[in-house]
């Protein structure tokens, strides 16, 4: 039977400890990756009791996916401040906006979406997030609709759904899968490139 997630802590103390154990997760995974992420490794970092640990978390695997969660949340929340700002500027300059906001949320957040990552038969090429997919094919129609007013309604949701896939495994290649020695720079300026490209053929169609 399915284990029920346990319900958050109220008192500020039972917070903060609950808080701690987060945050020791985070800098194992940051620091050692998923192998040396254990129930053990976070009680003996964070010098708790296992009974402490036991009282907010049933296990590795919840304590995991709340991680997770929060990683999602942060992500989402950046992106949404980022794309309303962006509908205030040029195409090329809203694109990077909002390419540099997946980009670092995603560095942000490395350690817990490797994790994810290994954990997945796909590897890299897997939805890993498909929370902030959803959340950014939303969103990013407001962007063409603002950009590109010539853009045909009956395509722009295809369009979009297509872009926006290509944009967060773009994006998520940037922030974990970079290779030593590339300009992360170069990679954003080619993703903004591409994807601008995409749209005004859409446009021009």
């Amino acid at each position: 039977m399915a284990q029920r997630q346990r319900a958050r802590p109220r008192q500020e103390r039972a917070v903060q400890t609950r808080r701690q154990l987060l945050d020791t997760a985070v800098a194992i995974l940051d620091r050692d990756g998923i192998d040396r992420l254990t129930t053990t490794a976070v009680i003996e970092r964070a010098h708790v009791s296992s009974g402490t640990f036991y009282r907010y978390f049933n296990d590795r695997a919840e304590l995991l996916s709340v991680l997770r969660d929060e990683a999602v949340r942060s992500v989402s929340d950046d992106l949404m401040v980022s794309v309303v700002d962006a509908l205030e500027l040029d195409l090329d300059e809203a694109l990077r906006r909002v390419v540099r906001t997946l980009v670092d949320g995603f560095e942000r957040h490395r350690g817990v979406i490797l994790a994810m990552v290994s954990q997945l038969p796909a590897g890299n090429n897997a939805n890993v997030l498909p929370e902030i997919e959803g959340q950014l094919h939303h969103l990013a129609t407001l962007l063409p609709r603002r950009h590109l007013p010539g853009l045909d309604p009956d395509r722009l949701e295809g369009v979009v759904f297509m872009l926006m896939g290509v944009l967060v495994s773009t994006c998520l290649r940037i922030a974990i899968g970079r290779p030593d020695g590339v300009d992360r720079e170069q990679l954003i300026d080619l993703t903004v490139a591409m994807i601008g490209a995409g749209l005004k053929d859409s446009s021009d169609g």
